[in-house]
């Protein structure tokens, strides 16, 4: 008989996963948002096709920090580790709400996270309702320290949060604080409690609870355990994914031995992504990254916006200037050029064939 773990294998996003995705979150699918989908995808294939940046429309999926500040000391998160060289901080709701003023008409998606613990924000599901006014999909990523009470968890609910991630890479204490340092695992499962049971007693589908699991050699043996966890928890979705190293040391450290867990190769010739880094990322067109302090970032891997194109807080800037300004423009041309010259870009999974996560709806397993 198979194991439970064997089953992830079998697909990067389930065909299940896309439809409860459209049918349970609320999204207004307005003609506006429609048509800028449209012109955004349009334009990233002809800038493919051309090899010149062709930029139509907003990007339809926006990543905003609330804050690059963290609990816990993750070893290979720079703000858990101290790495990080940009000024902590937390966005201002003032902020947030003209962000969506601005261009909330046009995305479809806003995913609150980047660096940094969301729920430290303490006016964060302010944040939600602002984006769930303007009829967009709200999405969170947590380690699960801040929800304590049931009455934040039904708050969660209430706001109209349509998915909320939760890092959880061990079953046991001694597993999960290897690499969620600090971290409180008992009190994880608290609010994976509270917040299952806050979902239920309002009758609502919201939010879609998803466990992240970071595949690492010290943990690789618990995929199992942690499906069953999962299933008592009454979790929808679990993502099993490939850990990101920056060094042979923590390759050796952290990397998994399952092939099929690993975004690289390590061996006499050293650490190597699989594969070729495409000279094309398709995040230039439909998505980009917003941090705490209106820095705009072309993705998540800028962690100190190195790259930053402006700060949209300040002198009277908006995203909607940025996006196609000289340097997002300069950015995504050079990219289609040759995007191994970019550093962060070298260790980067976007347009590799590998996938670098793996997803799995519970319901799929009720049977197996």
């Amino acid at each position: 008989m198979k194991k439970l773990s064997e089953y992830i294998t079998m697909s990067v996003v389930p065909v299940r996963s896309a439809f409860k995705t459209f049918f349970i979150f609320r999204v207004r699918y307005t003609p506006r948002r429609i048509m800028n989908f449209i012109l955004a995808t349009v334009s990233m294939h002809l800038s493919r096709i051309l090899r010149k940046p062709i930029v139509w429309g907003y990007p339809p999926i926006l990543m905003v920090e609330p804050t690059n500040i963290c609990n816990l000391k993750c070893p290979m998160c720079p703000s858990g580790n101290g790495d990080m060289k940009r000024a902590q901080g937390k966005m201002d709701l003032e902020n947030f709400r003209k962000l969506m003023e601005d261009i909330g008409d046009y995305i479809y998606q806003v995913q609150f996270w980047n660096q940094g613990e969301p729920f430290i924000n303490r006016v964060f599901l302010d944040f939600v309702k602002t984006a769930k006014e303007k009829g967009v999909m709200a999405m969170t990523s947590t380690n699960g320290h801040y929800i304590r009470t049931d009455e934040t968890a039904e708050a969660i609910v209430r706001s109209g949060l349509d998915q909320i991630i939760f890092s959880m890479d061990g079953t046991n204490q001694e597993t999960y604080e290897k690499y969620r340092v600090g971290g409180n695992y008992n009190l994880v499962l608290e609010t994976l409690e509270r917040l299952s049971r806050a979902r239920h007693n309002l009758k609502s589908r919201t939010p879609l609870i998803e466990l992240q699991f970071i595949v690492f050699k010290h943990n690789q043996q618990e995929i199992d355990k942690l499906i069953e966890l999962a299933r008592r928890f009454k979790i929808d979705r679990i993502a099993f994914k490939t850990a990101q190293v920056y060094s042979e040391d923590q390759a050796r450290t952290y990397l998994p031995e399952d092939e099929n867990f690993r975004r690289y190769t390590y061996n006499e010739q050293g650490l190597q992504m699989k594969g070729d880094v495409p000279n094309w990322c398709k995040r230039l067109w439909m998505n980009s990254t917003v941090n705490w302090d209106g820095s705009v970032s072309p993705c998540c891997f800028d962690k100190d916006a190195d790259h930053a194109f402006a700060y949209i807080f300040e002198n009277g800037d908006t995203f909607s200037k940025t996006w196609k300004n000289k340097k997002y423009t300069a950015f995504r041309r050079q990219v289609l050029k040759d995007r191994k010259a970019i550093d962060m870009c070298r260790n980067c999974t976007e347009g590799l064939e590998e996938p670098y996560a793996r997803i799995i709806e519970l319901e799929d397993l009720k049977q197996k």
